[in-house]
């Protein structure tokens, strides 16, 4: 993250990249498998362009994939994610359309 180098770390990586992947598993289940890739990279754009170069209060929790690594909130809400995403895919599944079917 330009400006940020102490937000480039390994934890961080890991954290954000167990978040999204739950992002994406989520999506999956509610929308068609092919558009999954769209809701963590709009997010991921949107957090970048609105929130502020220093997330406090309540930008801490939807904007944690600025956070530095041992950011416990930051920790909190993408294992959340994690845990809600693949249990809503491994429930239901990708979604299918009516030409896969």
């Amino acid at each position: 993250m330009p400006g940020h180098a102490e937000a480039l770390d390994p934890p961080a990586a890991v954290r954000n990249t167990l978040g999204l992947t739950g992002v994406t598993a989520g999506a999956a289940a509610l929308v068609r498998a092919r558009l999954s890739r769209l809701p963590p990279a709009f997010f991921v754009g949107t957090v970048y362009l609105a929130a502020p170069s220093r997330p406090e209060g309540a930008a801490r929790w939807w904007a944690r994939v600025m956070q530095p690594g041992p950011q416990i909130g930051a920790w909190t809400v993408a294992l959340g994610a994690l845990a809600a995403g693949t249990g809503l895919y491994v429930w239901r599944g990708a979604r299918r359309t009516t030409a896969e079917s």
